[in-house]
């Protein structure tokens, strides 16, 4: 990671902790999407290996493929073609109740929109993801106060999101992403609607979270964002390219 205001102890630290064992893996994933009469090629033999840890941001215009893989990662959709390695085990033939289960479990999501629910605290909408499981309220409480937390919002638990500010709002999600305890964490334009300052510090959290181990993927617009990355790869008419950081900056 070259992003700035990045501690250079911290990115020697990344360099040797992370880990190589692939967490995710496509293999020649093929997505087709119908639009009337016309067979629209959303991914074409997509391959694409994550090691465990790797702060990975994705690019690429409107219509490169970019949603198509990450539903394909988060298991919201599946491809026509080709096999998605989840912690060495094949995701994408596993039938709907299956999927969901290894998505609560596995997978974090983040979006650029917030998706909190306004009538439910800081606290309730962080637990969320948690009440698909059998767990103790306790226990689902403490979880989710202890992801809060780790975000920087313990004093905010009991606040709606109309009484946070957007900055505070993205960090709710975060934590609900990170509540529990997934594999990955998917990170969809998580600075889409928020200033730049605001924005720089979300994704300074997203890196401090890869240099504790969690594999982060970001989706992203803003060139500014790829300096984070341990590996940048651009989408273009459904293939990826891979790139280094000092080309796009």
């Amino acid at each position: 990671m070259g992003g700035a205001g990045v501690p250079a102890c911290a990115l020697l630290h990344k360099e040797q902790t992370l880990n190589t064992d692939p967490l995710i893996k496509l293999i020649d994933v093929y997505k087709r999407y119908p639009m009337g009469s016309v067979i629209v090629n959303a991914l074409m033999g997509v391959n694409l290996t994550v090691p465990k840890g790797e702060f990975l941001v994705v690019t690429g215009p409107s219509g490169s493929g970019k949603s198509s893989l990450m539903n394909i990662l988060g298991l919201l959709d599946t491809p026509d073609d080709g096999n998605y390695m989840l912690e060495g085990r094949e995701v994408s033939s596993l039938n709907d109740d299956r999927r969901s289960y290894v998505r609560n479990r596995m997978i974090g999501f983040i979006f650029q929109d917030f998706n909190l629910l306004p009538r439910s605290t800081a606290l309730r909408n962080v637990m969320l993801p948690l009440s698909y499981r059998r767990m103790p309220e306790s226990r689902r409480t403490d979880l989710a106060n202890l992801a809060l937390e780790r975000v920087g919002l313990a004093d905010r638990v009991n606040h709606l999101p109309t009484q946070l500010s957007g900055g505070e709002q993205q960090r709710v999600a975060v934590a609900r992403a990170l509540v529990g305890d997934p594999s990955v964490v998917l990170a969809d334009e998580p600075t889409g609607n928020l200033d730049t300052k605001t924005g720089q510090g979300i994704v300074e959290l997203l890196v401090k979270l890869s240099e504790q181990g969690q594999t982060v993927i970001l989706v992203t617009h803003d060139p500014r964002l790829v300096g984070y990355a341990d590996r940048v790869i651009a989408m273009l008419d459904g293939v990826i390219h891979e790139q280094s950081n000092s080309d796009i900056i």
